[in-house]
């Protein structure tokens, strides 16, 4: 699947708010609560618009966060 930029910009939009304000990079629950199907994210990552992480979060748990790769 290819990215189109609108869904890019909303991508992008999305994980850097994300981040301002919670202080923590958006998970896939974050991102597919926020509209963005498993395919897009993929293809974003992908394209290289988001890099992929594992976070610890407070209580232990590992998951994947995600981060814009310009910044």
């Amino acid at each position: 699947m290819k990215l189109d930029l609108f869904t890019q910009k909303r991508i992008e939009k999305f994980v850097s708010e994300f981040r301002s304000k919670q202080g923590q990079l958006p998970t896939l629950k974050n991102l597919e609560a926020g509209g963005f199907s498993p395919d897009q994210i993929q293809a974003a990552i992908q394209s290289k618009v988001i890099e992929e992480f594992y976070v610890t979060l407070t209580n232990g748990t590992i998951v994947k966060g995600y981060k814009l790769t310009r910044f």
